[in-house]
């Protein structure tokens, strides 16, 4: 399929024996209480939920880890003997212009706020019983200045004098809460 003079880059997710991925990088910057919780995780569940990217090599059957590094060791840190990898059939320089785009785009890929969500947002940031510092991203000083901006009616009015960009922060981190 042509776009633009371009062609697609076809991609899928497949699962992978560990040994059919090429790492070129040694270790991961991940601190070592993320790769333990990440190994630990790996362990319990016995799949990887979350993709590292690979794509093709010269080699058949061979793939060149892209993203994903601590996905990777925490895999091999837990004894597994495959994971699952999204692959870009592609080889390594049309695999990285892709990955760009992806990766920018992914950016885009926030968490879709429903109007329950704002809802239940300004009757938490309104009640006087709520711990508001148990909110990703609210500490103590945000905390004192949404206690002295209460009551907020609405979603505008919360983000007039809170900042809009981090009321939606905050809205997305509450809907993980």
């Amino acid at each position: 399929m042509a776009i633009k003079d371009k062609v697609a880059v076809e991609t899928k997710p497949y699962i992978l024996f560990l040994n059919q991925i090429k790492v070129a990088q040694e270790h991961s910057d991940t601190s070592s209480k993320n790769l333990k919780l990440a190994t630990d995780s790996l362990q319990t569940l016995g799949v990887n939920t979350v993709l590292p990217m690979v794509c093709l090599t010269n080699q058949e059957d061979q793939y060149q880890l892209l993203t994903g590094l601590p996905i990777y060791e925490a895999a091999k840190t837990a004894g597994l003997e495959k994971i699952w990898a999204f692959v870009i059939a592609a080889p390594p320089t049309a695999a990285n212009q892709a990955l760009e785009q992806w990766l920018l785009l992914s950016k885009l890929n926030d968490t879709v706020i429903e109007p329950q969500d704002i809802d239940q947002f300004l009757a938490f940031i309104n009640s006087k019983k709520s711990v508001l510092t148990e909110i990703a991203g609210i500490g103590d000083k945000t905390a004192d200045k949404i206690i002295v901006g209460r009551p907020y009616e609405s979603l505008a009015a919360a983000q007039e004098q809170l900042g809009k960009k981090r009321v939606m922060n905050w809205i997305r981190a509450f809907k993980r809460k």
